[in-house]
C-alpha cells in the first residue's frame, strides 16, 4: 500500500541523481522515449455519468409519478443514492489530485472557487429570476424592484438563496461543493497526519453519520432547536454535516488508491452479489414499512438510517462497473468519445437540468395521456434532450466559464457554417412551439438557438479575422 509520500508513477524519484554521468568507455544504450500513461480516471467518468442520469430521472418521477405510487417510491429511493455518490466523488477526486503532492492553499481555493463558484452566482440569479417569472411573467419581476422596501425584501431574498444554495432545489449541491473545499485542506493534512489509523476515523465517521441521521428524521427540541444552533438544525440538509460519511471514504478510497483499486477488481462479483443483496433487502423492508402504514416521503427520505446501506452499495456497485469499463474501454472508439464528452459536460448538465424539467416536463403531462411508465420514459428522454442542447450551446458560447465551469470550447475547432443554421432553426422553431404547445418551452427552445446563432456568428468572425492575419503579414 503506497504511503502518501510515496512518488507517483512517472515521476523522477528524489534519490536519482540525474548529474551521474554514464562511463565513456562503455557503449552507450539509447533509451527507448518513456510510455505515456493516461492517467485519467476512465473509471469515474461512468460512475459521474450514471450518477447526474441518476439525479435527473429522480427528478422526472417525481414530477410524474403519483405521490403513492409504491413501484415509483421504491425505484426513487434507490435513485436517492446520486445525492451521497456527488460527495462520495467529490472527495474522491480532490483526494487523488492531491495525495501524493503539496497543495497550496490560496491557490487552490482560487481556482476551484473560479469554477463553482461563479457558476453557482450566475445560475442562482438566473433561478431566483425565473422563480419570480413563474409567479407573475415579467411584471413579477419587474415588482421585485417596483419600490424601495420591494428592493430591500428583494435583496435579502436573494442573498438568504445565495448563503443556503436555496435559489433552486438543485443548487445545494454547489453550496455543500464550496463547504468541501473549504475544508479539504485540512481534511488532507489530517489524513496524512492519522496514516495507518483511518478504519478508526471511518468508524468514528460512520457513528457520528448514523446519530445524526437518526435525529433528523425525528421531532426534536432544547437546545438543537433554539438560537444559533436551531439555525444550523434546520439548515442541515445544505451543509456538509450529513454528507461527511460519503465525503470521508470517498477521500479515504482515493488516499488508498491503489489498494482500493486492486480489491475493487479482484472482488468485484463479491461487491456486485452482496450489493444486489443490500438493495434487495432495503426494498422488502421499504414495502414492508409502507404496508404499517408508513408515508411515502418518510420511507423514501433521503436521511433515513436504513436506505444509507443501500447507497453505499450502490456507490460501491458502480465503481466495480467502471473498472470493467476502464479495462475494456478502447480509446478513440465511439463509447470512449462518448464517455469523455459526457464527462465534460456533466456539471452543465446538472445545472441545466431543472430548467429544462420546468418547461419540458408539464407539456409532457398536459398533452400525453399514457400509463406512468410511459410518461416517464417521455419526459426523461425530452428533459435530457433539451438539457444536452442547452449545454452544448453553452459550452460554444462566450460564458462558458461562468455557467458551466468550463473554458469555451476553442473557436479554432468549431464550425460555425454548421452551428449558425441550427441555431436559426431553433430558433424558429421556438417560436413555432411558443404559440402553438407550450410558452415556456417555446422561449427556452428560442432562447438556446439565438445563443447559439450570436455565439456562432462570434467564433466565425473570429476565424476570419484569424485568417486574416496571415494574409496580411
Amino acid at each position: 500500500m503506497a504511503s502518501p509520500t510515496d512518488v507517483p508513477s512517472g515521476r523522477t524519484s528524489p534519490d536519482a541523481d540525474p548529474t551521474t554521468a554514464a562511463d565513456p568507455a562503455e557503449p552507450v544504450e539509447v533509451a527507448a522515449p518513456p510510455v505515456t500513461r493516461d492517467k485519467h480516471l476512465h473509471q469515474i467518468d461512468l460512475v459521474r455519468l450514471v450518477t447526474f442520469g441518476g439525479v435527473i430521472l429522480d427528478h422526472v418521477m417525481l414530477g410524474v409519478a403519483a405521490p403513492a405510487n409504491v413501484a415509483a417510491g421504491a425505484i426513487e429511493t434507490l435513485l436517492r443514492y446520486t445525492r451521497y455518490g456527488f460527495f462520495a466523488l467529490t472527495g474522491f477526486v480532490l483526494t487523488y489530485q492531491y495525495r501524493n503532492r503539496e497543495l497550496n492553499v490560496w491557490p487552490f481555493w482560487r481556482r476551484r472557487y473560479k469554477l463553482i463558484g461563479l457558476p453557482f452566482l450566475v445560475w442562482s440569479l438566473l433561478y431566483w429570476l425565473y422563480g419570480h417569472y413563474l409567479g407573475g411573467g415579467l411584471t413579477g419581476i419587474a415588482d421585485t424592484v417596483a419600490s424601495l422596501d420591494a428592493a430591500r425584501l428583494a435583496a435579502k431574498s436573494l442573498v438568504y438563496d445565495l448563503i443556503t444554495g436555496s435559489a433552486w432545489y438543485h443548487l445545494y449541491f454547489l453550496s455543500v461543493s464550496m463547504q468541501i473545499y473549504a475544508i479539504f485542506p485540512a481534511l488532507l493534512w489530517v489524513m496524512r497526519k492519522t496514516w495507518g489509523y483511518h478504519r478508526y476515523l471511518l468508524v468514528a465517521s460512520f457513528a457520528f453519520h448514523s446519530v445524526l441521521l437518526y435525529l433528523m428524521v425525528r421531532p426534536q427540541h432544547g437546545f438543537l432547536v433554539e438560537g444559533p444552533v436551531g439555525v444550523l438544525w434546520r439548515h442541515l440538509e445544505i451543509t456538509l454535516l450529513p454528507y461527511q460519511f460519503f465525503i470521508l471514504s470517498g477521500a479515504l478510497a482515493a488516499m488508498h488508491f491503489e489498494a482500493f483499486s486492486r480489491f475493487a477488481k479482484r472482488f468485484r462479483w463479491a461487491v456486485l452479489g452482496v450489493g444486489a443483496i443490500v438493495i434487495a433487502a432495503t426494498l422488502i423492508y421499504f414495502l414492508e414499512l409502507i404496508d404499517r402504514g408508513e408515508s411515502m416521503f418518510r420511507a423514501t427520505n433521503v436521511f433515513m438510517l436504513h436506505n444509507t446501506f443501500a447507497y453505499i452499495a450502490i456507490i460501491a456497485m458502480l465503481y466495480c462497473i467502471g473498472t470493467i469499463w476502464q479495462e475494456r474501454r478502447r480509446a478513440g472508439s465511439i463509447a470512449a468519445r462518448f464517455m469523455r464528452t459526457a464527462a465534460d459536460r456533466s456539471f452543465g448538465i446538472y445545472l441545466a437540468h431543472a430548467v429544462a424539467l420546468s418547461v419540458v416536463q408539464p407539456t409532457v403531462l398536459e398533452d400525453i395521456h399514457a400509463p406512468t411508465g410511459l410518461e416517464i420514459v417521455l419526459a426523461y428522454a425530452a428533459v435530457v434532450a433539451m438539457t444536452i442542447a442547452i449545454v452544448e450551446v453553452l459550452r460554444r458560447s462566450p460564458i462558458s466559464l461562468i455557467t458551466t465551469g468550463r473554458s469555451t470550447l476553442d473557436w479554432r475547432t468549431q464550425t460555425p457554417a454548421k452551428s449558425l443554421p441550427v441555431g436559426v432553426l431553433t430558433m424558429a422553431a421556438g417560436l413555432a412551439v411558443h404559440y402553438t404547445f407550450s410558452p415556456l418551452a417555446g422561449s427556452a427552445l428560442f432562447g438556446t438557438g439565438l445563443l447559439l446563432t450570436a455565439s456562432s456568428a462570434w467564433v466565425l468572425l473570429k476565424q476570419r479575422r484569424s485568417d486574416d492575419i496571415p494574409a496580411a503579414a
